[in-house]
């Protein structure tokens, strides 16, 4: 799908979810007024006070008149809601119980903020990043987060199980702590089925349930999006800014990804550069060890994964737990 496609498609589930808000919010009103049948009368009233009100102004002779039907129907207004409110705690439910609630309440399950023109909600550009990244080759993170996180797997042997546990401490420090964080950026290296990825989905999984916007990405995907940029692949070509820009960027099994040339390492670095030098974060998992990250990508790319003042670092050792 293309990047349009994408907001299309996008936008017809948020339509679809502002139909389910209204939804249950039809059902909280008819078990309230199952539970209380006067709310249901006080809430007609309300609706009809307000067109009453405006035939008593329209048909009122002076200022005077007017201003005291208006005053009426504020006072009244206020009344029911009390009265309202009081039936619902009676009821043991919540004061708010007959409002609609929205998943966003900022754009209120519309997608868009701001009057004309009005621009996409940050929720809404969180979730068209993970529809254009999100190719299902990612573990759910309702599996793989830090309440899954079972150290009774992992072998005591040659301090396996002590470096897992310190690189599980560091990454959930990353994750609560973000976007205040002690560095930048992380890195994750080892060999394959060390717990690499389960931690990458660990932060991921915490920073977005705090209510951050954060894409991850498999680095063949993240070569992919290189390309595309590189020889203007009409509007998809316009991805790779999205990965300059979101505020977390997790790339999985760097060093995996096609190289090609002018586009593997130049890319690479410049999203690395960019992303430094505004301060934006970024995990990376890699099989490669430091050396072999350098000679693959070359002193700019290897001193930009490897700085100690811009990154923390866990190089993990041991037995492939998937065969455990």
């Amino acid at each position: 799908m293309t990047r349009s496609e994408h907001i299309r498609a996008l936008l017809e589930e948020y339509a679809r979810q502002r139909a389910q808000d209204e939804q249950d919010q039809q059902a909280r009103v008819a078990r309230a007024c199952a539970a209380r049948p006067e709310i249901a009368a006080l809430r007609e009233e309300s609706a009809g006070l307000a067109l009453s009100a405006m035939r008593s102004i329209l048909s009122g002779q002076t200022r005077e008149e007017r201003q005291a039907v208006a005053d009426h129907m504020k006072v009244r207004g206020r009344e029911i809601n009390a009265r309202i409110r009081a039936l619902l705690l009676e009821a043991g439910l919540p004061e708010d119980e007959l409002a609609l609630r929205y998943r966003c309440d900022r754009c209120r399950d519309t997608g868009y903020v701001g009057e004309a023109p009005a621009r996409f909600c940050d929720c809404f550009e969180a979730r068209l990043r993970a529809r254009l990244y999100e190719d299902g080759t990612m573990a759910g993170t309702d599996r793989e987060n830090f309440a899954a996180f079972d150290e009774s797997r992992i072998p005591e042997e040659d301090g396996q199980r002590a470096l897992l546990l310190a690189a599980r401490r560091m990454c959930e420090a990353y994750a609560d702590g973000f976007p205040e964080t002690r560095s930048p950026n992380l890195l994750l290296s080892g060999a394959g089925g060390l717990g690499k990825t389960f931690l990458l989905n660990c932060v991921y999984e915490r920073v977005t349930s705090r209510g951050f916007s954060a894409v991850r990405i498999t680095a063949f995907r993240l070569f992919e999006a290189m390309r595309r940029q590189h020889f203007g692949d009409g509007a998809e070509g316009e991805s790779f800014d999205d990965l300059l820009k979101v505020p977390l960027l997790l790339i999985d099994d760097l060093g995996t990804e096609p190289m090609m040339r002018n586009i593997t390492v130049e890319y690479l670095f410049t999203l690395l550069n960019e992303r430094t030098a505004a301060r934006r974060h970024t995990v990376i998992c890699t099989n490669l060890s430091p050396a072999a990250l350098q000679e693959r990508y070359g002193e700019r790319v290897s001193s930009r994964l490897l700085d100690r003042n811009l990154c923390q670092a866990a190089q993990l050792k041991g037995k492939d737990l998937r065969r455990l």
